[in-house]
């Protein structure tokens, strides 16, 4: 069988499903991916095959929300109509720039199922104009399509043959949330919930030689400060300065996940207790840690959540990472500080409280074991597999 995947031009939104296509291509499937931007390189590093849909366009699209984004969402209210509509906005023009490229993959490779994140409108129009499933894989906390940018693509899916694009759905969606943080997502409708299949989150975030302190837990606690895989969002390490002198007095090591951007603000020299790392597997990293500091991107927290890790998140004052930030505080797994309060005076007792307060451990622990007895990406390749050989409620491929 083959399956063609799909996302954004960005790493966070690859690495959620290179676990699913990496169990699909260990099964004997075939796999490609089919992408834009970064997400290239990281699925091609993930041992996928990997092409492009456009020369940069979709990238640049994209992009521009994540500048928004950092520099506090330009005033926009988070969860109001105007972010929403931005949003949605963004989204329906990176999948116009990804559409043509992605179609043409598709005719001449001719996948059996497309396998598309929430936002890339792109992927379940392609599914609809070849007639085989959409299958929509989850990046956290479960999310439909925007309905803005199912609107704002609407003319662009009627071009290639797919009309009323607001009606469309996914015929399957790839759910890696474990069941106790559903009161704190959106609801879902009863009948979404048929065709919705559970998968375990693993926390892909790729290979590297590993340092030997990175192999044990060391004598004191060991807290990790990331902001996730965009260096937009580091801009000169403002933030992370704040965050070394922070927690300069608390008998802790702190490890700095720069994912390779320039720090010129941080201290020079370094603090003793703080050490630089530039891209180490997110994995190895939190299983010999105690905390995590981050900026509120879902795949930080869903890799803390899978670790059992308890969370600091610094989230900016508009867009999803709030939201997120409030999920880790409502489940009981962290606290937060708004990424616009921080200094060394604010972050000290919050660092404190995540490594002190006991019930945060419990309670990430928890969590980690939920995830740990959801179905495997093997186990969910066979049955997308299953699904695949008796699907036909759609059109075949035409001419």
């Amino acid at each position: 069988m083959r399956y063609l995947f799909t996302t954004l031009p960005g790493t966070s939104h690859t690495l959620p499903w290179v676990s699913l296509a990496q169990a699909a291509q260990s099964a004997g499937h075939d796999v490609l991916a089919a992408v834009s931007g970064p997400a290239l390189g990281t699925a091609a590093d993930a041992g996928l095959l990997a092409t492009a849909t456009d020369d940069g366009a979709a990238r640049r699209s994209y992009e521009r929300l994540a500048d928004m984004l950092a520099e506090g969402g330009s005033g926009m209210e988070i969860g109001g109509e105007e972010m929403a509509r931005y949003v949605g906005s963004v989204f329906a023009d990176t999948s116009r720039a990804m559409l043509d490229g992605l179609l043409s993959t598709a005719r001449t490779w001719r996948p059996d199922v497309v396998v598309y994140t929430p936002p890339t409108v792109a992927g379940l129009v392609t599914a609809r104009a070849l007639g085989v499933p959409a299958v929509m894989h989850g990046l956290g906390t479960p999310l439909p399509t925007p309905p803005g940018a199912l609107k704002g693509f609407a003319a662009a899916a009627e071009a290639v043959g797919v009309p009323d694009l607001a009606q469309e759905v996914r015929d399957v969606e790839i759910d890696v949330s474990p069941p106790s943080l559903d009161p704190f997502g959106p609801p879902r409708a009863p009948e979404h919930r048929r065709s919705v299949v559970p998968m375990r989150f693993t926390a892909y975030t790729g290979g590297a030689q590993l340092p030997q302190w990175l192999l044990t837990r060391g004598e004191r606690p060991r807290v990790v400060c990331t902001l996730g895989s965009f260096v937009r969002w580091f801009g000169e390490g403002g933030l992370m300065r704040e965050v070394v002198l922070g927690t300069g007095d608390l008998g802790m090591d702190l490890v700095v996940a720069t994912a390779g951007a320039e720090l010129p603000s941080l201290p020079d020299p370094l603090p003793d207790h703080v050490t630089l790392v530039d891209w180490v597997p997110m994995r190895a990293l939190l299983a010999v840690s105690d905390a995590v500091i981050h900026h509120g991107g879902l795949g930080t927290m869903y890799a803390a959540f899978s670790a059992g890790v308890p969370q600091l998140v610094l989230p900016a004052a508009a867009g999803p990472a709030l939201a997120n930030a409030r999920t880790v505080v409502a489940r009981g797994a962290g606290t937060l500080l708004d990424m616009d309060e921080v200094t060394p005076a604010t972050l000290k007792p919050a660092v404190q409280e995540v490594l002190v307060n006991s019930g945060y451990l419990q309670v990430s622990r928890e969590i980690s074991a939920e995830i740990a007895a959801m179905p495997s990406p093997a186990r969910v390749v066979e049955r997308l597999t299953d699904f695949v050989g008796s699907y036909g409620r759609y059109r075949r491929p035409r001419g």
